[in-house]
């Protein structure tokens, strides 16, 4: 895996967390009434850059979905170093750690995990191949994962 597939494989996990972060299970009773219960807004009053961020929200949700499930596939001690380095990058610092897995350990299978989903999120499309990121470069368009 080179340098650039490394850091695709990186984000599409710190998108993944955040993801995780915000994801919260419907609970309790119904918020409305069943008459207004299936009532969606129309998206014709909304600006384009809401139109856009809505499109974002969407790619962004169904990748995170397709990461989970790869996610899944993996041991817990993988999951747990995947868990842990994340909230390390998301906070700036290297302030959390797992008491099952030492330090050490947990850096080698982060990156056993990463080598394992690097093929699967290839094989789903969500890692870009690198002769579209090279010509894309060399249009001088910024590729963002």
């Amino acid at each position: 895996m080179t340098l650039d597939q490394s850091e695709q494989v990186e984000t599409l996990l710190l998108e993944w967390h955040r993801w995780q972060d915000v994801y919260r299970p419907a609970l309790g009773g119904n918020r409305c009434d069943p008459t207004c219960r299936e009532y969606r807004t129309s998206n014709q009053f909304l600006t384009p850059q809401e139109r856009a961020e809505a499109v974002d929200k969407k790619i962004w949700e169904a990748n995170s979905v397709q990461v989970d499930l790869c996610v899944d596939t993996l041991t817990w001690q993988q999951r747990a170093a995947i868990q842990t380095s994340m909230r390390n990058k998301r906070s700036g610092c290297s302030v959390f750690s797992n008491a099952r897995i030492p330090a050490a350990d947990s850096h080698e299978l982060y990156q056993k995990a990463k080598d394992l989903l690097f093929p699967q999120f290839e094989v789903r499309g969500l890692i870009k191949p690198p002769m579209m990121m090279a010509s894309l470069e060399s249009l001088g368009m910024g590729v963002s994962a």
